[in-house]
């Protein structure tokens, strides 16, 4: 088992927040709000009003009540401030689902989007066009979320069925970061072509993070970090911790490689990658090649690949600095663990690398020359301590990834190439002992929990076998499950359900006594600065619920659950 440490942060359960009221820089949206609204809860603002930018200022936060909000497309100068964001974010406990798309332009950004579901439900996704390119006419080809912006942030987002690109960053955009989404279902096709990546991103001096998230059967490309202008280049973007598989698994139209990191001509070049801890899978195929491909036409600068789990290989094209460190590389039958492509010499730390090659396979191929391992380290100097073994992927591997963002959450990653019907995943690395939780499938994230209980400190017991797959929106493909061979799993906190009620002109605030151990906190405000306080009133059981009776509320004050210690 493989953990990943999160960076150093701190965040508390919220398990439902119920208010009594609202206080200002804490807005209400909702399905039937309205641009005159006011933005409390019993007068929400629409979406559109508040991505819009027209309601509130820097250092809000825009909470989106359950339910789905037809948005269409809208094009948005909304900005924050440095260290004040404007934040839409759903109440925790609710499904916001945003039908439509959003691009945001001429803007400072320092907005953040997290939480929320964007698709469409636009079925009109096959063309029947041909020699048109990227750009049929007989659709409607709209990327769900673009950036043309600087200081974006997009944070646990669910973005499926879109007819462009999942999101896109792009050649002007900076200071963007993609979090511990899941992107699926994107793209359209035509008789001769087939677009939409799950993550297409650009930029020039970029410093674009794009971490922790799970992309799979797009139409085309899972991570696509690409251009091909005149004159463009790549530089400062890091790939770190996303898991990719399945692409244009949603279309027969034409093949794509899961990963693909560089330029081609007229553009310059790539400079300034990072590639690390990232996780792909391809069914074994003879001589289908699906290996990462970092690197393209131009003579690029530096990149770091390193501690990536990647078991269809990886191909390196035209760089001039790399370190390569750390990455557990297999062959799929009829390929290479390793290709490298050069016009250009090559200064290389590249060592502690571990491969897995098929019997009777060279293992590595250099400028069209195939190499085993014993040449491969006498002609390039790499890998002197690196590890080559013989044999195709057996056993057991998972990975959890747990999430920055929101304690209880993680990206579970299992590789069970022994194909056992059920897979024991050590969780409390992510979940305390006493805390609810349910697992949801990634390829279905939104059917049924494949499990949910209360965490025991024993391992979680997860199905390999069984699991469906999310049908796209219009006459795509539907793929077959990846399982029982490999999965993906989201952990997440459960939402225990806290209610309120007046009685005898007291608060009663309730929960269920089965959902474990909680403690209740109150808060006079939803702002950052605001502080959450124990409530000091002993609960009692009523039956199947913990029962808090407080004194009468003059004030607004919101709710929460914190787990016990």
């Amino acid at each position: 088992m493989s953990l990943r440490v999160p960076r150093a942060r701190w965040f508390v359960l919220c398990a439902l927040l119920i208010p009594v009221g609202a206080r200002a820089h804490d807005w209400y949206v909702a399905t039937n709000g309205t641009p005159s609204g006011n933005g409390s809860l019993a007068q929400p603002f629409d979406l559109t009003t508040a991505l819009s930018g027209a309601a509130g200022q820097p250092g809000d936060t825009f909470w989106l009540t359950g339910g789905t909000y037809t948005l269409g497309h809208l094009n948005t100068t909304i900005q924050g401030a440095p260290g004040q964001p404007i934040t839409f974010h759903e109440v925790s406990g609710a499904q916001a689902r945003v039908d439509g798309s959003l691009t945001f332009f001429d803007s400072a950004g320092y907005v953040v989007l997290q939480d929320l579901e964007f698709y469409s439900s636009d079925t009109n996704r096959v063309s029947m066009e041909t020699n048109v390119g990227f750009n049929p006419t007989d659709i409607t080809n709209i990327t769900g979320i673009a950036s043309y912006a600087p200081n974006l942030s997009f944070i646990n987002l669910i973005v499926h069925d879109e007819t462009g690109e999942g999101i896109y960053l792009s050649q002007i955009a900076s200071n963007n970061l993609v979090y511990g989404c899941v992107i699926y279902n994107n793209g359209w096709r035509s008789p001769d072509n087939a677009e939409g990546h799950g993550i297409y991103a650009q930029g020039r001096n970029a410093n674009q993070d794009i971490a922790d998230n799970i992309v799979f059967d797009n139409s085309g490309v899972c991570l696509h970090i690409y251009d091909n202008a005149t004159n463009e280049h790549i530089s400062g973007i890091t790939l770190d911790g996303n898991v990719g598989f399945n692409a244009g698994a949603i279309q027969n139209v034409r093949s794509y490689t899961d990963w693909v990191v560089g330029v081609d001509v007229p553009g310059i070049n790539a400079d300034d990658i990072v590639f690390e801890n990232n996780m792909g899978y391809f069914p074994e195929s003879s001589n289908v090649d699906d290996a990462a491909q970092i690197g393209r036409d131009g003579v690029n600068g530096g990149v770091a690949v390193l501690n990536n789990f990647l078991p269809a290989g990886l191909e390196m094209n035209n760089w001039t600095i790399t370190a390569v460190s750390g990455n557990s590389l297999a062959a799929q039958p009829g390929q290479y663990a390793t290709t490298i492509n050069q016009s250009a010499s090559l200064a290389a730390a590249w060592d502690d690398n571990a491969y897995l090659v098929p019997a009777g396979a060279g293992g590595f191929l250099a400028n069209g020359i195939a190499f085993d391992f014993a040449e491969w380290q006498a002609d390039t100097g790499f890998d002197a301590n690196s590890v080559y073994l013989v044999g195709t992927p057996s056993g057991t591997r998972v990975f959890v990834q747990a999430n920055f963002y929101e304690p209880g959450r993680a990206n579970i990653i299992v590789y069970n190439w022994g194909n056992l019907t059920n897979v024991a995943v050590d969780a409390s690395s992510v979940l305390s002992p006493g805390a609810p939780f349910a697992v949801r499938n990634a390829e279905d994230f939104f059917a049924p929990p494949v499990l949910s209980g209360v965490f025991t400190n024993q391992p979680l017991s997860l199905p390999m076998t069984g699991l469906t797959v999310a049908v796209p929106n219009g006459p795509m493909i539907t793929p077959p499950p990846t399982g029982p061979t490999f999965n993906v799993f989201v952990l997440l906190p459960r939402m225990v359900r806290l209610q309120i009620k007046a009685v005898n002109g007291q608060a009663q605030l309730f929960w269920p006594t089965n959902a474990g151990d909680w403690v209740l906190q109150s808060t006079p405000s939803l702002s950052p600065g605001g502080t959450w306080m124990d409530v000091t009133n002993a609960s009692a059981v009523v039956g199947d619920q913990e029962v808090v009776t407080n004194a009468t509320l003059v004030n607004a004050q919101f709710f929460r659950l914190r787990p016990a210690p």
